[in-house]
């Protein structure tokens, strides 16, 4: 492909000027930078990654206050990002935020544009509460120092926007999109930035219940990014992922699947089979199979999935916890459900540790746990299992939820089996008398 090789050019006319002596440092720092912007803009990470290492250790050697040295931290910092590197990113992001603030004071737009990076690493991260301040202060630097239609500025609101849409601040979220879309729009049409506010609103509409204009923006979205990065880039993969995952929301699973194939063959390719965006992508390809009922397929996925995650983020983490109760439950309805009961265990004591005894999840744990006993007839761990599920779940959704009364119904099938007959009429009295009309 020409641009790849007009890449692999630049890195070996860079390093051999190095060796040679042929270019001052300063020059061999461009072409570095150069050559690490065209690796990125091909997702070609690994290549960028090395450049900008050279780099990093080239502007070490230029004077104290030199800018070239935080500007390729900050670079290094968002090709770890984009890699998913975030502890080796993290560090680069608040050291060239030191750099900055020291050459610039606290208001620059290399400040800004730093804010702006590490915020969107603890989006990445799901943590929004270290995210939404960087992100807040990046946009309040950018609205001050540069023009109101600025795209600058429409990648912070949009990027605010997004970690709004996370925590349900709908309210929040939908003025900052709309404005940056626009903004997008007139100033930068057409543009890989366009895309990413595309699917950004996207995101916001699917959350919201209007998902005829969300499979609009995705398909924008998808057609935007195939136009800019090409359709072998993540970008274009992860708005591929929402299209699917849309198409699989209305019940278009046919749809679905071939997209969702595509999207984790593109995130193996671009980052190797030991990524969070592939592990991300066999969950979603495990629900895909599952609402098709094909059980063992689904099974398959979540395993390699738990592998992968367990590796990624190490065997304590509470996020395995979803992973493990969907397994566990695929187990219990097929053929080998005795194997679902170290899973349930597992996700019960992830979900206590991260969210509290008392938290819903855990109940759901619990009570599918002692549906797990009542089928295996362990009839006294079950009546254990239930009876720890029901207060929680009672005090997070109310006696008449369909949970609580899901649960009820087996505590009472368990009741029975235990010959206990008066206590379990007593309750399925009362659902009967609390049934919903």
């Amino acid at each position: 492909m020409p641009s790849s090789s007009r890449f692999a050019l630049s890195l070996v006319f860079a390093l051999g000027a190095l060796a040679f002596g042929q270019q001052s440092p300063l020059d061999i720092w461009v072409a570095n930078e150069d050559a690490a912007a065209l690796a990125s803009k091909l997702a070609h990470f690994a290549e960028a990654e090395k450049l900008l290492l050279g780099n990093e250790k080239l502007a070490g050697t230029f004077p104290p206050k030199d800018a070239r040295l935080p500007r390729t931290t900050l670079d290094l910092a968002q090709i770890l990002r984009a890699e998913g590197k975030y502890s080796e990113a993290l560090p680069r992001y608040e050291h060239a935020l030191q750099i900055y603030s020291e050459l610039y004071g606290s208001e620059s737009t290399e400040l800004a544009e730093t804010l702006n990076g590490e915020g969107e690493l603890y989006k990445s991260l799901n943590d929004f509460a270290h995210a939404e301040p960087l992100l807040l202060k990046s946009l309040g630097i950018r609205q001050k120092l540069l023009k109101p239609d600025s795209p600058e500025s429409a990648q912070s609101e949009n990027d605010l926007g997004e970690v709004y849409t996370a925590r349900e601040a709908y309210d929040k979220a939908e003025p900052l999109l709309v404005d940056a879309l626009g903004v997008r729009r007139r100033v930068v049409p057409d543009s890989v930035e366009l895309a990413y506010s595309l699917e950004a609103l996207g995101t916001l509409y699917s959350r919201t219940k209007r998902p005829q204009q969300a499979e609009q923006s995705f398909k924008e979205a998808v057609s935007v990014f195939g136009k800019t990065v090409g359709g072998e880039h993540p970008d274009y993969a992860n708005a591929l992922e929402s299209l699917a995952l849309s198409a699989e929301a209305r019940g278009d699973l046919s749809t679905a699947e071939p997209l969702l194939d595509r999207v984790l063959e593109i995130r193996k390719t671009v980052f190797g089979p030991e990524h969070r965006d592939v592990a991300t992508s066999l969950d979603s390809l495990a629900a895909l199979k599952s609402a098709q009922h094909q059980m063992p397929e689904a099974a398959a996925l979540l395993e390699q999935a738990i592998v992968l995650w367990e590796k990624l983020l190490g065997p304590d983490n509470p996020d395995l916890a979803g992973d493990l109760n969907n397994l566990a439950t695929i187990y219990q309805g097929g053929r080998e459900p005795q194997k679902a009961e170290p899973l349930f265990l597992r996700a019960v004591v992830l979900d206590e540790k991260a969210l509290g005894p008392e938290s819903p999840d855990v109940g759901m744990d619990l009570s599918n746990l002692g549906l797990l006993y009542l089928k295996l007839k362990r009839y006294p761990d079950a009546e254990k299992a239930f009876e720890r599920a029901l207060p929680i779940e009672i005090k997070a959704y109310g006696q008449e939820d369909h949970t609580v009364r899901d649960t009820l119904n087996g505590y009472a099938m368990t009741l029975h089996s235990l010959n206990r007959e008066e206590e379990a009429r007593k309750i399925e009295d009362h659902l009967r008398a609390t049934r919903p009309k």
